[in-house]
């Protein structure tokens, strides 16, 4: 017996389902729909883009503050750095990042001590001049040790007869500058500064950031007026309002200059033995000019963050995280963010790693002189014989299993030494008493 089957109601029974038009025509199907549909409007990308790289925003926070505005472009990882600076208010208290400048080097030309250093501004002015120097140093003559003397090796076979080993030294008339072991940029603390000590000059770098800031805006127009579309215009109008507001909080500068600014000690900067390139700074404590390097170096006197730095952060954050559900949110014209965003990136990228004068980093010198030689103890008899202590505080640090000398170099420094080792107004030292067993009272 067949199965019964009912007739279906008649109030249904015009009703044709169209299967070809069931799916709606604005979602795409198979891969290359979703993958058009992605091009033509990456919406979802700009709010992950977003989360990307916060290190680069805080270094290029670091290289710009210093004045009352600090003009950073909005890009790609502002969000993810707010997140991070609003942890670190919290807990160390520190906005600046230390220095990607590995064994910076300070050393009191006076008393010899040396301060190994974290500080970004100190680190920053070495590896700058550090680079000037690589430049200069690109066309030089090939390296010849001073106690090389020809060599010859033997052939392969037995008893053949012996060759000699292919000579380094550098042809007669090169015009070629000679190899140097060691370069001595000799610097004054400037006494007529184009900004106060501690405040840095406005550079192409400074610049950068409010030309991209300008052309940011400009591009976001376009939608505007083309489709009347004012979601990127809000986008970026309101990123780089938050962006120059954490850029500017006043924590930066009290950080990043954190020391006083009425004069400080001689000081060489430099990462030591094996390195080619030390920077001598002539303090002018005596006359209250300058900042106090040491101090910077060790950084004892970072301010901790305020209550107010801390509230800003928190409020900050929350704005950025509001602008990041807005973003989100777009799903029109998103290349133009893209843009925006790529354009910000590439500001942040050039201001965090281009290197700048020392006036631009806050640090005001004028230049007094260099000095160089193909052997470092040359070098450093030569600065110590024009500013005392200055050349026998680096021997130490250049040649830690300590100088070796002869003839007029061995009376030179024994002489030199005498005088640092001699008592001064803050006593005698006591390291003369090590290996008497006590230490007896004068």
């Amino acid at each position: 017996m067949a199965p019964y089957l009912p007739e279906p109601p008649s109030s249904l029974s015009g009703i044709h389902i169209d299967a070809s038009t069931s799916n709606s025509g604005s979602q795409p199907s198979g891969v290359a729909g979703f993958l058009s549909a992605q091009w033509t409007t990456p919406g979802d990308i700009l709010s992950v883009l977003l989360l990307l790289g916060p290190d680069i925003v805080q270094r290029a926070v670091a290289q710009l503050a210093g004045r009352s505005v600090t003009p950073v472009a909005f890009s790609f990882g502002w969000v993810a750095y707010a997140a991070c600076a609003l942890i670190s208010t919290f807990g160390d208290g520190r906005l600046m990042p230390d220095t990607d400048m590995a064994n910076t080097n300070v050393i009191d030309a006076a008393s010899g001590h040396i301060r190994t250093t974290s500080n970004w501004v100190l680190g920053r002015l070495l590896r700058d001049e550090d680079d000037r120097v690589d430049e200069d140093m690109k066309h030089e003559q090939n390296h010849v040790p001073p106690t090389a003397v020809p060599t010859t090796v033997p052939t392969a076979a037995k008893g053949a007869s012996e060759e000699p080993l292919t000579s380094v030294v550098e042809k007669p008339g090169s015009r070629r500058p000679e190899w140097e072991a060691l370069r001595a940029t000799i610097y004054e603390v400037d006494k007529e500064p184009p900004c106060p000590h501690g405040v840095p000059t406005v550079d192409l770098v400074w610049w950068s950031g409010v030309v991209v800031i300008v052309v940011e805006l400009v591009v976001s127009i376009i939608p505007w007026i083309l489709y009347k579309d004012w979601g990127p215009f809000l986008i970026a109008a309101a990123g780089n309002t938050l962006a120059l507001v954490s850029a500017s909080l006043p924590q930066w500068r009290a950080e990043k200059w954190s020391c006083p600014r009425n004069g400080g000690a001689t000081v060489t900067i430099t990462q030591g033995n094996g390195s080619r390139h030390a920077i001598v700074i002539l303090g002018q404590r005596g006359e209250g000019m300058g900042l106090d390097l040491e101090i910077l170096a060790r950084g004892t006197r970072t301010a901790a963050s305020s209550l107010a730095t801390k509230i800003m952060s928190v409020l900050l954050a929350f704005l950025w995280v509001v602008l990041l559900i807005n973003v989100s949110g777009l799903k029109e014209n998103t290349w133009f963010l893209l843009c925006i965003g790529a354009l910000g990136s590439t500001q942040n990228l050039y201001a965090a790693g281009v290197s700048r004068k020392p006036s631009a980093l806050g640090i005001h010198l004028k230049h007094l002189e260099t000095i160089s030689d193909k052997r470092v103890a040359t070098v450093l008899r030569q600065v110590e014989e024009k500013y005392p202590m200055v050349g026998a505080s680096l021997v130490p640090v250049f040649f830690p299993g300590s100088l070796r000398a002869k003839g007029d170099d061995l009376e030179f420094w024994r002489s030199a030494m005498s005088k640092r080792m001699a008592p001064n107004r803050f006593g005698t030292r006591v390291d003369e008493f090590l290996g008497v067993g006590e230490i007896q009272a004068e």
